[in-house]
């Protein structure tokens, strides 16, 4: 076994999964510069490092020693103390001021900062606000690197590590050796097998009550990433039995436990972590008092005298489903418009707010993303807000300001994009409204339900409780366009037959081959579109994929595009992807303290070094560091189901029988309607023909049509 000792400059590739890393290593030997290759989680660029293993020649990328074992020590050198000191491990503390630092103190640098800190103020521009900085900067990194190493040895990352910190500061050590399974629940990107492998290396039995409990949650909450309100015991258990391999007997005693310590609520055959329980019966308490406390508003004669005075001064005549909507919204306290492209969503809530406006109500406009918002208000004339704005989150306390004591002030919200509002958004939004507000929903039925737990909308239709117009007729103007005429096509079950002309505003290319679908997509993306239409290629064209996996997946796809759209500069490398200035990318998860949410899109702004980048999200910039970079993804391609609530210029759809698990009406309606002038499908026809004719939507748990109905 060779010996090397060196500091890394530098980590060109690190997986977050494996731990698998490939640095540079600089020695005191003549040729310094080495390329080491192995499992190292926990290393960062700066430190000092003894790796033990063997030389070999790899036949691409030559010699390079193969490590398979390191320690990570305090440097000795001068060099090594800077490197260390000017990496940005320590905040407050880079190359620059590092130099100065090791200027003044020499080989005793890292002894001052442990034992006698207060000499910093010793070093020229270091004052008393600064040293408190350094100081506490410090000691959080000596607390860090004691957490990496206990870590270590059940090869979690440096990046999980400080997420794990951030979570639980200088008590973490203590909480995991408690008990690891917490994990789960409190730092996000830790899954149950994760949480288990540490548990088990620390010597908890495989039938402990406190395995079998994270399990089981874990299930229930994996359920609700599913889309699923509840699971039914039938499916619960065997889930269970084969997640945590133990028996029958002992998943039903650990529910049964679970539910009696109030973690798990039971209702019949269906099992509710308790935040979905209580959201669904919050919502049909809510809307149900809303509709028995409210008749008619407007009496019918005088609404029909401004309906004819309106048409009249716009010189519009009303379909007569729109001029029903229009009384109806008017005269609901709770009204739900539905319908697909063209069938006049947009006049009917024009009409509505011009009314309300006329009367001196105060209208307020509202969408679950910030680009439907502004989709929305562009429209209705008014200004949109998001959800999360109208409600007004509060990102340090992860809770909105706007609830029952505090409630939005408006005589009319109208909500629109309600196919994408989970149980727990609607809870927080009706929680939030007086009960005086009028409430109007819009939505389509037909595109994908939310991405979170619930089927809100469609439950909201079953009931047949709330007042509800669904729009059908395609208007003339809307009928001109191929895209509005194939998506109702699709919707009812038939194939769009696609002529290609030029004066189509939908396309299929027809490709069998998924590698020469790829080109294909390239081709279209850089050089086509950008010939012909005059677009960004990166502000107007969106790849939108059913998958994340496979050559035709959103993964390969984001590597192929960036490639050929952006490779600019100085970049952060994270797992497979690097992020480069000018990045198109996205967030795929709420975060609260960053004040971001699934599915917003932006573009990298800044690079910071090694150690962070900033997003500007349509005017939000947003600063990031390495260990919150795994929530955020390249967004040259997207999934359809993230695409949700978006428009795009113009949209790519791959489309082949790989994707024959996803291939759904839904899927593929939700993702045309995202096209705004142009739609390209590329693929097979075989796979859009199986993809309409497959209208078995997946099913959803969820019993808020039948609380609305009574019936629970």
């Amino acid at each position: 076994m060779i010996t090397l000792q060196g500091i890394i400059t530098n980590i060109t590739y690190q997986n977050e999964d494996s731990g698998y890393a490939v640095v540079h290593l600089k020695t005191e030997a003549p040729e310094n510069l080495f390329t080491c290759v192995g499992v190292m989680p926990t290393i960062t660029a700066g430190e000092s490092v003894v790796c033990q293993g063997e030389w070999e020649t790899h036949p691409k990328f030559g010699k390079q020693f193969n490590v398979n074992s390191y320690e990570i020590v305090r440097p000795t050198t001068l060099e090594g103390i800077g490197m260390l000191l000017g990496s940005g491990l320590i905040a407050n503390i880079g190359p620059a001021r590092a130099k100065t630092i090791l200027n003044a103190f020499g080989l005793q640098t890292l002894d001052i900062l442990d034992n006698e800190p207060q000499r910093l103020m010793e070093v020229p521009g270091i004052g008393p606000k600064m040293f408190e900085n350094i100081k506490g900067a410090w000691e959080k990194q000596r607390f860090i690197r004691r957490l990496m190493l206990f870590l270590q040895n059940f090869g979690v990352s440096v990046n999980m590590a400080l997420k794990i910190y951030k979570v639980y500061g200088d008590q973490a050590q203590e909480k995991i050796s408690e008990n690891p399974y917490t994990l789960i629940e409190d730092v996000w990107g830790v899954g149950f097998k994760k949480a288990d492998v540490i548990a088990q290396k620390m010597g908890f039995t495989h039938d402990s009550y406190k395995r079998i409990r994270a399990g089981l949650i874990y299930i229930m909450r994996e359920a609700a990433n599913e889309g699923h309100s509840y699971l039914p015991v039938k499916e619960l258990v065997p889930r269970g039995m084969e997640i945590l391999e133990v028996k029958e007997e002992l998943v039903t005693y650990s529910l049964d436990h679970l539910v009696q310590i109030n973690l798990l609520i039971r209702e019949g055959d269906a099992l509710f972590l308790p935040v979905y329980y209580h959201a669904e019966k919050k919502i049909s308490e809510n809307i149900l008092s809303r509709i028995s406390s409210r008749n008619s508003i407007e009496k019918n004669e005088q609404l029909d005298m401004w309906l004819a005075q309106y048409q009249k001064k716009n010189n519009w005549q009303a379909d007569p489903v729109q001029e029903f909507a229009i009384k109806k919204a008017i005269n609901s306290p709770v009204f739900l418009l539905t319908g697909g492209p063209g069938t006049g969503k947009t006049t009917v809530l024009q009409v509505i707010v011009s009314y309300f406006r006329e009367k001196c109500k105060h209208v307020a406009l509202a969408a679950p993303t910030g680009r439907a918002a502004q989709r929305m208000g562009s429209v209705a004339g008014l200004k949109a807000k998001t959800l999360h704005r109208l409600l007004e989150f509060r990102g340090g306390r992860n809770s909105f300001d706007r609830d029952n004591t505090n409630p939005v002030e408006a005589d009319v919200i109208i909500l629109d994009e309600v196919s994408m509002m989970d149980v727990l958004l609607m809870r927080s939004f009706l929680i939030a409204v007086k009960p005086s507000t009028q409430l109007i929903f819009v939505g389509d039925s037909n595109q994908l339900p939310s991405v979170g737990a619930g089927n809100v909308l469609a439950d909201f239709i079953e009931s047949k409780v709330v007042a509800h117009v669904h729009l059908t007729t395609i208007f003339r103007q809307a009928a001109s366009s191929r895209i509005v005429t194939a998506a109702h096509e699709i919707i009812t079950g038939i194939v769009p037959a696609f002529l290609n002309t030029k004066s189509d505003n939908c396309f299929f290319i027809s490709q069998d081959e998924p590698e020469a679908c790829v080109d294909l997509i390239v081709d279209l993306v850089t050089r086509r579109l950008v010939s012909r239409y005059n677009y960004n290629p990166i502000e107007d064209i969106q790849v939108l994929s059913p998958m994340h996996k496979g050559i035709l997946g959103t993964q390969n796809l984001n590597t192929v595009l960036q490639k050929q759209l952006n490779v600019s500069g100085k970049g952060i490398s994270r797992g497979q992807f690097t992020y480069f200035y000018g990045d198109k990318v996205m967030q795929i998860r709420n975060n609260y303290e960053l004040g971001v949410f699934n599915g917003d899109i932006g573009k990298i702004i800044e690079i910071k070094d090694e150690h962070g980048l900033q997003v500007d999200f349509d005017g939000n910039r947003v600063d990031y560091d390495t260990r919150d970079l795994e929530e955020l993804v390249p967004a040259y391609c997207i999934s359809i189901h993230k695409s949700q609530g978006c428009e795009f210029k113009a949209v790519i759809i791959p489309l082949c029988t790989q994707h024959f698990i996803m291939l759904q009406r839904n899927l593929v309606y939700t993702a045309l309607t995202r096209a705004k002038q142009l739609c390209i499908f590329v693929g097979s026809h075989k796979a859009m023909a199986i993809a309409v004719k497959n209208n078995q939507a997946l099913l959803r748990y969820s019993q808020l049509a039948k609380r609305l109905k009574g019936k629970l």
